[in-house]
């Protein structure tokens, strides 16, 4: 089975222990969505770029979150 990968700003990311679906772990924190974790190399280049991709896409600082109010991918990794 594979792993379900979430976030919430409560928690940030994490990934969903075997058996634990993302609908459960909604009754717990409704605001969670499913998201695809970035390659580690990814977030090395995005931050040698002086940017970061934000959890729905859009470009943004590093430290920041973009228009609609989704952090970096670096923020919500807790990797600045």
């Amino acid at each position: 089975m594979k792993k379900i990968t979430v976030y919430t700003k409560e928690r940030g990311v994490r990934t969903l222990k075997d058996g634990i679906t993302l609908e459960y772990y909604r009754t717990k924190f409704p605001d969670a969505i499913k998201v695809c974790k970035p390659s580690m190399s990814l977030l090395e280049s995005w931050m040698n770029d002086g940017g970061c991709e934000a959890l729905d896409g859009c470009w943004t600082e590093p430290d920041g979150e973009c228009a609609h109010g989704s952090p970096s991918w670096l923020m919500a990794m807790n990797l600045i």
